[in-house]
């Protein structure tokens, strides 16, 4: 939806406008002043009453409004589930346009098609044409000599029944006397009829007459497993729902038994491109059983499990036994998806849902990034990074969002948000990497600032201890909005070097990082729990998983449990390309459940289009910064720069070995805005670039409980070489 002044896509411009017109009220105020609204209802009878009114506390509580009635309430309840007067299609302009464009493409190919083809219908009829005569004269003899009633006659023989065998003869003997004269007649008449017209016709009447016997004897020629015309269209099975049809699938499914059926609350109907039908299952079966039965459902009524589609009915109108079955006419996904509804024109606000894809009834689905991460997980060729693009397009179309784009692979796919991006990278080559990191490192200092900046803020602008659109539009604050996105994570997750140091400061950024502003985007073509270890995937608020070889590696995307839950997106065919299941939890509400997605489509030169006007909107903003504008990184004091001095610094020459633990507690002393949060894992990731063990057993002696033990920890040796090697190779270039 767009305004005049403002061409943002906004998804909440028609709930704002419904409320446009509601009172507000200062609640403070009015607790302030509780008399004004009790004077409103009393009379003023004499001063002595006022005195009294005076001396009486006002009432609290609200007047008494009586309760509806049960016979209200369930008036209210019929209204609300109306069905409209006129179908949604008919109203709509668009629709109406749509059919009749496909309606006239249709026919016109249908007519093309078959015109075309027209020589080779001439000649199957004339082949078939000797066969019809054939026809024709054996039905014509069966007829007249009432071949039809031979099985009976034979019967009454089989049974010596005399008496009724004579009854059949004399009325066989009738039949074929009369339809003897009938033939006789029409052959006396009609033979020299016809060859009297043939003789006045015309040359091309004659031709005609011809051609019209030919037709007929063709047609009657046709054996019905070879009809005379091909098939223009092959037109989808479509399984028209009943009553009965249904209640066959849901018995097959054992959802639901003979003497327990379910039942309609409402009729059956036509929803979109096919059948939607609600029932209410047995007191002892849920809906959720059900969704997880929809290949036995499917089963049931005979079709392809991907026009099946199982659904909970929620809300006032819904139960937990309610389902909601639509059934579409042919496959929802086979046709390619739509254009992304943004490429031409349009803004966005991070801070609300955007356009994502399509569900298989074609409604639209949003999808927010803001205070959510988002993971993307697919084979390969099955539109992973078209899906992932779609967010940072998105991101791009708001001018306070700062993006860091890396790209495993390093191809074409993301070098159109080189001219936008604060940080960008492509490839794993050393250089790439180690930026990488560095990035991640300085993101978690600021990912700690900022919470430090947000404690300092007042209640009434910062009321959740949470980014807002206000606060990330103070670039004082430096609170904007921060993108991460990664594609072919897997290469970087699994460097020799630096892979479990960028896996450790991407899951402490998922962890906390999203609440002040820092979104995260992983796109993997290797789902598993090496590429993506599950401590990290399991902080990623938000997942889409589309085409998988296994139910493994879709659970690997979604999480556990969601192959119990009926979620596994190995199901899907090869042709499905850009679909997937979306499972998320985020603040909207806009993904409550998981639900199968057909992305929108944006290919590079769309994707061109979309950066070049984001750019515009940059430049206008002022907010075009880091890489885009040819800025190197800053030099910050983060934890791979000083590590090993800061090491040093806490651990004394008198102590030869020390407990990791130990090390850590010190570090965060010593720079708490550097290492403040930091572990022992995340100790041990940062000093393996470095190659120093830590896994190493080291005794010392627990100041809890004053006792000894063997834990892990690190050699102060080991530091002291790596800071010589350090030095050394700084000195020699």
């Amino acid at each position: 939806m767009t305004s005049p002044n403002d061409d943002r896509f906004d998804w909440t411009a028609a709930e704002a406008d419904l409320s446009a017109d509601a009172e507000v009220v200062d609640l403070a105020a009015r607790r302030r002043k509780p008399t004004d609204s009790v004077k409103s209802f009393t009379v003023d009878l004499d001063d002595e009453a006022d005195d009294q009114e005076a001396d009486t506390p006002p009432p609290v509580d609200p007047p008494h409004v009586p309760a509806p009635s049960a016979f209200a309430s369930v008036l209210a309840g019929k209204t609300a589930t109306r069905r409209p007067i006129v179908p949604a299609w008919l109203r709509s302009r668009v629709d109406l346009v749509t059919a009749g464009r496909w309606a006239f493409s249709h026919y016109t190919h249908v007519s093309l098609y078959h015109l075309t083809r027209s020589p080779k219908y001439t000649l199957r009829l004339a082949w078939r044409a000797p066969f019809g005569v054939a026809r024709v004269l054996g039905a014509t003899v069966r007829w007249v000599s009432d071949a039809e009633g031979i099985p009976v006659r034979l019967a009454a023989v089989r049974r010596e029944d005399a008496e009724l065998y004579l009854k059949l003869s004399r009325q066989r003997d009738a039949r074929v006397r009369w339809r003897g004269i009938v033939v006789t007649a029409v052959l006396l008449l009609g033979v020299p009829t016809v060859a009297v017209l043939m003789a006045l016709a015309g040359s091309w009447q004659r031709w005609a007459i011809l051609a019209g016997a030919v037709a007929l004897l063709g047609l009657a020629g046709t054996p019905k497993d070879k009809p005379l015309l091909d098939v223009a269209a092959v037109t989808p099975r479509a399984r028209k729902l009943s009553a009965d049809v249904v209640t066959r699938a849901f018995l097959a499914a054992g959802l639901c038994k003979v003497d327990d059926p379910i039942t309609f609350p409402m009729p059956i109907m036509r929803d979109g491109p096919g059948w939607r039908a609600v029932v209410d299952l047995p007191y002892t079966t849920t809906a959720d059983k059900a969704i997880k039965r929809r290949t036995e459902l499917a089963a049931g009524l005979d079709l392809d499990e991907v026009q099946v589609w199982p659904e909970r009915v929620r809300g006032t109108s819904g139960s937990a036994r309610r389902l909601s079955l639509w059934v579409a006419d042919e496959d929802p996904y086979a046709k390619p998806s739509g254009l992304w509804p943004l490429i031409d024109r349009g803004s966005v606000d991070i801070f609300a849902p955007f356009p994502f894809g399509q569900d298989q009834r074609g409604r639209p689905i949003p999808l927010l990034l803001m205070f959510t991460s988002l993971l993307v997980g697919a084979i390969p060729r099955m539109g992973k990074t078209f899906a992932a693009r779609l967010p940072v397009l998105a991101a791009a179309l708001d001018p306070i969002v700062e993006l860091h784009v890396y790209d495993g692979k390093g191809g074409q796919d993301w070098r159109a948000f080189e001219r936008i991006a604060h940080r960008a990278g492509y490839g794993v080559r050393d250089e790439i990497v180690e930026a990488l990191v560095e990035d991640l490192r300085a993101l978690v200092v600021d990912m700690n600032r900022r919470y430090d900046t947000i404690s300092t803020l007042p209640p009434d602008l910062c009321p959740e201890s949470k980014v807002t659109r206000e606060i990330a539009e103070k670039r004082s604050l430096k609170l904007w909005p921060v993108l991460v996105a990664i594609d072919e994570f897997q290469r970087y997750s699994g460097h020799p070097v630096h892979g479990d140091e960028i896996v450790s400061l991407l899951t402490e950024l998922c962890k906390v990082g999203p609440s002040v502003g820092i979104m995260i985007l992983l796109a993997t073509q290797k789902p598993d729990g090496k590429a993506v270890p599950t401590d990290l995937r399991d902080n990623i608020g938000t997942r889409f998983a589309l085409k998988t070889m296994t139910w493994q590696s879709s659970e690997a995307v979604l999480g556990a449990g969601s192959y119990p839950a009926g979620y596994d997106s190995s199901r899907f065919q090869r042709a499905h390309k850009g679909v997937g299941i979306l499972l998320g939890a985020d603040d909207s509400g806009a993904v409550e459940e998981a639900v199968t997605v057909r992305t929108n489509f944006a290919k590079t030169a769309h994707v061109e289009t979309v950066v070049a006007r984001a750019l515009a909107l940059r430049q206008k903003a002022g907010t075009l910064t880091g890489h885009a504008i040819g800025q190197a990184p800053e030099q910050t004091t983060s934890a791979g720069d000083i590590l090993l001095d800061d090491i040093l610094t806490v651990v004394s020459a008198t102590e030869p070995k020390v407990w990791s633990e130990t090390v850590v507690a010190r570090l965060a002393e010593l720079r708490p805005d550097v290492y403040g949060g930091w572990e022992p894992a995340q100790l041990a990731a940062a000093l393996k670039p470095h190659r120093i063990p830590v896994g190493r057993q080291v005794w010392g002696t627990d100041p809890t409980t004053g006792k000894g033990a063997n834990r892990k920890g690190i050699h102060r040796d080991d530091i002291t070489n790596a800071v010589t090697e350090r030095n050394r190779r700084r000195k020699a270039g």
